[in-house]
């Protein structure tokens, strides 16, 4: 397919095909863009490309909302598995559906070293390698973040013993 054919398809289609993605998906971009990769890839342009493109585009969405869904089921069987114990506004242990709220109001750099290094079990230099960053960087970054963490859970959980005055 030649550039200028996909770039005016791209033009034509693009902001109808992100429209009807968001319907299931939180990425309709990507999938929007997974589908131009593949019409490029096409041996020959099929018949009705506006068709074609809102196949793939609905088969890419469904697929992506799959993929959410399982990644949060993931999350909430591994939060239920890591009980936080001894905080004194969590009791014994901290609900999964609070920890999941809570890392989901991360900023994705934080929501990712915590979830590498607690769910994903990876070590430091693992992490490291993952993020393209020092071992030291790491370290520092998953300090931050696991503060980030624990002052929303602490917000959210606790607000009389933050908001109280200290003895």
């Amino acid at each position: 397919m030649e550039a200028d054919r996909l770039a005016g398809l791209v033009d034509a289609h693009a902001a109808a095909l992100e429209l009807f993605a968001a319907r299931w998906t939180s990425w309709p971009q990507d999938c929007v863009q997974e589908a131009f990769i593949e019409l490029a890839r096409q041996p020959e342009e099929p018949h009705s490309v506006s068709a074609w493109l809102f196949r793939v585009v609905r088969n890419r969405a469904l697929n992506a909302a799959r993929f959410e869904q399982r990644r949060r089921q993931r999350e909430q069987t591994a939060a239920r598995l890591r009980p936080v114990s001894g905080h004194p506004c969590y009791g014994d242990s901290l609900d999964a559906t609070d920890a999941c709220r809570a890392l989901e109001t991360l900023d994705p750099s934080s929501y990712e070293i915590i979830v590498l290094r607690i769910w994903g079990q990876l070590s430091f230099p693992e992490i490291s390698e993952v993020l393209g960053c020092s071992i030291s960087s790491a370290h520092r970054r998953y300090g931050r973040a696991l503060e980030e963490l624990r002052r929303i859970l602490e917000l959210s959980s606790c607000p009389t013993k933050i908001n109280s005055p200290k003895n």
